[in-house]
């Protein structure tokens, strides 16, 4: 053991200055040492099927990396936790009782404690793995329990966050270990101030065919819950899929209406979802009212939807408005063919206004290759031509942008 140990110590300790740092320059050897000492080594134990041996090897690995200082810009800790995720699945689903028993224990051990940045990938191998009955319900209670301790803990945002986590995991262990619904309920109805009870409730409500009841939690959980984006979508899709359920067509599309020009502004595939639901004649009229709604969200891009709905001239619009070419090479292959006079002057007044403040020659190469596209043109010879000759008066001390546009053909 302490052979492996060891072997395990060491790229921590030969990559890391004589502060324990390990800098940019180091990371990418130690990340190599890392993973070749993994699939060299260790995966060899896994084969020979010396799981516990493996879990002593994995536990010491995952602490050694929750406490070391390294510059990890490249995500090397990600590639290495990696591997060990590959391997814990081995160990995990091969090992015998007594060893899952020992990685169980040390697991909710561990998850006691404080730690640097382990933590998820700790809870994601006790709620992955672990499925037996005994197992199941050695959950139920070590998530009661970690409940409680973080209901005790002082008011703040600390207590409010450990408090969801853990009421998020031990509703799931109810679920798991199919405690009795009225448990279930009682214990959904004491904590519905939590938006995630609520939509767990809502979604137990659906189960078991109270569809009003499931309706009313999220509509209520959405008067409550307004600075947290992801939860508001959440709820929205599910009482969505409620009204849908039903077959009220008006509150369903209203829930579709309000996840696309307010959560999810301009979602493409919830804006499928909502054209299916209108006849062929009469989506033009409400695609007209949708994309003025959509337009006053700033985090919309209605260009995408323009495309869906092969409506060329608004999308033309939208991308000579915005700023830079990113928008024109996304759709210059579709616009091209119908209205390339203006594509070609967007350029124009893109590429002079790049030009007006000087740069290094690889600068001035990409705008002789934006020249190059604009010849490409209709018009295009002519446009290039007035460019270069103007650029060639305003700019002739740029020995760089001349060389570079010498090479114009």
């Amino acid at each position: 053991m302490s052979e492996y140990l060891a072997a395990i110590d060491d790229p921590f300790e030969t990559n890391a200055d004589s502060d324990g740092f390990i800098d940019y320059t180091a990371t990418t050897d130690f990340g190599e040492e890392m993973l070749s000492l993994l699939n060299e080594k260790v995966q060899p134990l896994v084969d020979q099927r010396q799981f516990s041996l493996v879990f002593q090897i994995l536990a010491h690995l995952m602490l050694k990396i929750d406490q070391v200082d390294i510059d990890d810009s490249d995500g090397e800790i990600m590639m290495i936790m990696s591997a060990c995720d590959d391997l814990w699945q081995q160990v995990l689903a091969e090992a015998n009782t007594d060893v899952q028993q020992q990685v169980f224990d040390w697991l909710c051990h561990q998850l006691t404690l404080s730690s640097n940045f382990i933590e998820d990938a700790l809870m994601t191998l006790l709620f992955t793995y672990f499925k037996t009955p005994a197992f199941i319900d050695a959950k139920l209670a070590y998530t009661a329990k970690q409940l409680r301790a973080a209901e005790k803990r002082p008011n703040g945002w600390e207590r409010d966050f450990q408090v969801e986590k853990w009421l998020k995991y031990h509703l799931q262990m109810m679920a798991a270990a199919h405690v009795p619904d009225q448990q279930v309920i009682e214990f959904c109805e004491t904590n519905l101030t939590v938006p995630r009870v609520r939509l767990f409730y809502a979604q137990f409500c659906l189960q078991h065919q109270d569809a009003a009841q499931a309706v009313h939690l999220l509509q209520t959980v959405k008067k409550l819950v307004t600075d947290d984006a992801s939860l508001l979508v959440a709820f929205s899709q599910q009482l969505k899929s409620v009204y849908q359920q039903q077959g009220n067509q008006k509150l369903y599309r209203q829930e579709l209406w309000q996840l696309l020009t307010e959560y999810c502004p301009a979602d493409e595939t919830l804006f499928s979802e909502l054209k299916q639901s209108y006849a062929p004649k009469d989506w033009p009229a409400a695609r007209t009212q949708l994309f003025a709604a959509i337009a006053t969200n700033p985090r919309a891009d209605l260009k995408p939807l323009y495309v869906q709905e092969n409506l060329l001239r608004p999308l033309l619009k939208a991308v000579v408005a915005a700023d830079g070419l990113w928008d024109m090479r996304s759709y210059e292959g579709l616009l091209k063919p119908h209205f390339s006079d203006q594509l070609l002057a967007k350029y124009d007044q893109e590429v002079r206004k790049m030009a007006a403040t000087t740069g290094t020659r690889r600068k001035y190469q990409q705008l002789v290759d934006i020249l190059e596209r604009m010849l490409n043109y209709p018009a295009g010879k002519g446009t290039v031509h007035a460019i270069v000759r103007d650029w060639r008066q305003q700019y002739p001390r740029r020995s760089a942008m001349m060389d570079e546009l010498s090479r114009l053909k």
